[in-house]
């Protein structure tokens, strides 16, 4: 199923989220948006700051009453509704995505000039005008994914500084929090991509485990996003699935990789991981600890934490109110 796209140039420098807002109005019978960054991505840390914020802009947005009158006070969107972020993306790229995914794309007036090249691909693109863009100087720091230079949790990587990097996780009910990790794992590989994906037999104590996917589920959409980002003709990075079935997964026995992505609450999980491969005689590996959205319960709308335990708990209650 087609889908809409918005097309913002430079996030870096400017501040979008009047502008996203003023679309979202229209996706409301949509199952789907993607949002593409124009401008290359250089730093980690700006990406990672940019995909936190934009994916909770989208996520939290509230339903202003002009659709169905008394649903105000909920987000605009619900956890099934798909959210990407899409960034350093190729010419091939954009138009494969383009001929097999969006039906109209929007842009900012002022953003659509020669330097985005958009004229070219094969899709209807709207120009939306009065829409103000004002620089990121002038956003209040609330609103900014990272409030205080503490949370800049590690020092800034390069855009494929890595030849091979690692991540992991349940990846249930893919979400936007596992969306940032794959996406940061993405932008820091410039070879191979390892991704470790929870074996069933190590979830059998979650809750709402009724409604755990199986793992080929998981996998299945755990493709299905890196494709979006890295299928197409010119990629020249392919990525390895492995099941997880003790603490360490692939970089307890892959000696072969360099960098491991990590959340902030799983810090422990790669000094532990270090630890075991030093023992083993493994190279140590380069750990970048990232945001990813809800750090704590004022930045989220969600219990604290955009979970995959949360999804699985809405997901039983509609299913038991059907």
């Amino acid at each position: 199923m087609l889908n809409p796209v918005i097309f913002i140039k430079d996030p870096i420098k400017y501040d979008y989220s009047q502008f996203i807002i003023s679309l979202l109005p229209k996706f409301i019978n949509c199952n789907r948006i993607d949002l593409v960054i124009l401008c290359q991505i250089t730093e980690s840390n700006q990406l990672n700051e940019i995909l936190c914020f934009y994916y909770q802009l989208i996520r939290n947005h509230k339903n202003n009453g002009d659709t169905d009158g008394d649903t105000d006070s909920l987000p605009m969107f619900d956890y099934r509704f798909e959210i990407n972020i899409l960034f350093n993306l190729s010419t091939k790229k954009l138009n494969q995505l383009c001929l097999n995914n969006w039906n109209h794309g929007y842009i900012a007036e002022g953003d659509n000039d020669n330097s985005t090249n958009l004229s070219s691909l094969p899709l209807s693109i709207t120009q939306i005008s009065n829409i103000e863009i004002p620089t990121i100087q002038s956003r209040a720091n609330s609103s900014s994914a990272y409030n205080d230079e503490d949370d800049k949790i590690t020092t800034s990587r390069q855009y494929q500084q890595f030849k091979t990097t690692a991540v992991g996780g349940t990846f249930d009910h893919l979400h936007d929090g596992h969306k940032i990790l794959l996406s940061m794992a993405i932008f820091l590989t410039s070879n191979k991509l390892i991704i470790g994906i929870t074996g069933s037999n190590l979830l059998i104590n979650k809750k709402f485990k009724s409604q755990l996917q199986t793992f080929n589920q998981r996998q299945n959409l755990v493709i299905q996003f890196i494709n979006l980002l890295l299928l197409s003709e010119t990629s020249v990075i392919f990525f390895e699935i492995y099941e997880i079935n003790d603490v360490c997964g692939p970089t307890g026995y892959i000696n072969d990789i360099d960098n491991l992505i990590i959340s902030q609450e799983t810090k422990s999980g790669g000094e532990f991981v270090n630890k075991f491969r030093k023992d083993h005689g493994f190279k140590l590996l380069d750990i970048t600890i990232i945001k990813v959205i809800g750090g704590n319960v004022e930045e989220n709308s969600w219990k604290g934490k955009l979970s995959s335990t949360d999804i699985r708990e809405q997901e039983y209650n509609r299913l038991l109110n059907q």
